[in-house]
């Protein structure tokens, strides 16, 4: 599993939005949505209610990041403390 998509998935989850994930990451929306294309077919389960208005998790989505956001903290904690450490 690549943690950058699960980053990805906790960031518009937040967000709300492909394009403000994008915005903050200087990157095309575009990439936003491929990524969490990639992670919902290796899932094999929708992760997001696409409209041309709104962007909801379903509630697999809302499952999932539930678990995952948690993990994501842990392991920028971890990269923070071991930059400490290392100095």
């Amino acid at each position: 599993m690549d943690l950058s998509k699960l980053q990805t998935l906790v960031e518009v989850v937040r967000h709300g939005r492909f394009a403000a994930v994008a915005r903050d990451r200087n990157v095309d929306p575009s990439s936003i949505s491929r990524a969490i294309a990639s992670l919902e077919k290796e899932l094999g389960v929708r992760l997001f209610q696409r409209t041309t208005r709104q962007l909801t998790p379903t509630e697999a989505g809302s499952l999932y990041y539930e678990k995952v956001a948690p993990l994501m903290a842990q392991v920028a904690q971890a990269g923070t403390a071991i930059t400490e450490v290392t100095g």
